[in-house]
């Protein structure tokens, strides 16, 4: 249960942390105008930025939940590193 509870941790805190940077790079995108951000890890679009004829579409990509259980995979693992540590 210990592994769970330190994987749902990290999860949340890795996904808050990803979309939150993710938005404020979509903001500063639209702000300074540029016509297209695309922000990828490899097939994986974390965030994208489209400007046509006055509209703007910002997309949150799939790459968000990968980050976010990456983060918690990393989570877990330390959790359970500590926990044999300190047997």
């Amino acid at each position: 249960m210990r592994i769970v509870k330190a994987f749902l941790l990290g999860a949340l805190a890795a996904g808050l942390l990803a979309y939150t940077a993710a938005a404020a790079l979509a903001a500063v995108s639209q702000a300074s105008g540029a016509d297209v951000l695309r922000l990828a890890l490899g097939p994986l679009v974390l965030v994208a930025v489209d400007t046509r004829a006055g509209t703007t579409t910002t997309t949150f990509g799939s790459g968000l939940l990968v980050l976010a259980v990456a983060g918690g995979l990393a989570n877990a693992l330390a959790a359970t590193v500590l926990a044999r540590r300190s047997r």
